[in-house]
């Protein structure tokens, strides 16, 4: 199966179900191994080609094809380290307690990604947004406090009237000792909120400093979550800082003395480059300027961004 779910339950009475999408694990591989490959394939190419001579290329650009042939292998590896193709649901009757767990294409860097209770439920539902295809239903856990949580995996989808779906819905529902979902609830139902009403105005000297401190507090900017990053991480981010930089300075570098001479070469796809002058082509040659400064600008600070995300190790947590 290539896509499916496999059961085991442990000596604890534990469930655990491990999802597998062998299309996408398959993908992944072949995308970390093109990455290695293709660098690798270029510098061969040049080499037999006799190299490129070393008068005509520019330090700039040279130095932009060796990062650039160091990225391309780094996002390969990143690609293989970060994404979370192996996903189990670990459900536990005796700690009453649920997890979705994930791990990368070696089996390793376990992340646990949300944790919830399983002791009270009251129900399962399946759930997709109104004219949404039937692979984007998702299941639903209902405890009777009314929390909710998401069962759904991220790489196997949830098609309803399938076996590989029954089966897995079967299996949840036994473990939970809940009915078995067989209706598709068309979009979400938000929770009813109690009207507002305005608590009385304190009046007492106490009273006041107390709505005061609790103002101020609510006022206060909370401390917004960061996310530690790992060396493999850091490395890339730092590679393609130095890259952009690069990148950046190479166009820095044509932007200023065409600025002072009013000569601009400017580099197309098809029709190779092209150079505008001041004196015969005002309105272009301006236009040119402008779109190059605001490449430099945005190159800049996304260098910017990712040289200090590399350096400090750390990244907002928040969407």
């Amino acid at each position: 199966m290539l896509i499916g779910h496999r059961f085991e339950r442990t000596a604890q009475d534990d469930l655990h179900i491990h999802s597998r999408n062998l299309v996408q694990s398959a993908f992944v591989l072949l995308t970390g191994a093109l990455a290695f490959i293709a660098p690798v394939a270029f510098a061969v190419f040049v080499i037999a080609d006799g190299g490129l001579p070393q008068t005509d290329v520019d330090p700039l650009f040279a130095l932009l094809i060796v990062l650039g042939l160091l990225l391309i292998p780094a996002l390969g590896l990143l690609l293989m380290v970060y994404t979370g193709v192996r996903e189990t649901l670990l459900l536990s009757r005796r700690e009453g307690e649920g997890k979705r767990r994930t791990r990368n294409f070696f089996g390793r860097r376990e992340r646990v990604h949300s944790v919830f209770r399983i002791d009270t439920p009251k129900c399962l539902e399946l759930r997709r947004r109104q004219e949404a295809e039937p692979a984007y239903t998702q299941l639903w856990l209902v405890m009777r406090d009314g929390t909710e949580h998401r069962l759904t995996t991220d790489n196997v989808p949830v098609v309803p009237g399938s076996k590989p779906t029954d089966v897995w819905l079967r299996e949840l529902a036994d473990y939970l000792n809940v009915a078995v979902p067989t209706e598709v609830v068309a979009g979400s139902t938000a929770a009813v909120k109690p009207a507002y009403r305005p608590a009385p105005a304190p009046t007492s000297g106490k009273a006041v400093r107390e709505a005061r401190q609790r103002r101020t507090q609510e006022l206060a900017p909370a401390h917004e979550p960061t996310e530690k990053l790992g060396a493999p991480a850091r490395a890339l981010l730092l590679l393609l800082g130095v890259f952009l930089a690069v990148l950046e300075l190479s166009h820095v570098i044509t932007l200023v003395p065409a600025l002072f001479s009013g000569r601009l070469r400017v580099g197309g796809g098809r029709t190779g480059m092209t150079t505008f002058y001041w004196a015969e082509q005002p309105l272009t040659f301006s236009f040119h300027m402008l779109v190059g400064m605001a490449e430099v600008l945005i190159l800049g600070f996304i260098a910017w961004g990712c040289l200090r995300t590399a350096i400090q190790g750390r990244m907002s947590s928040n969407p």
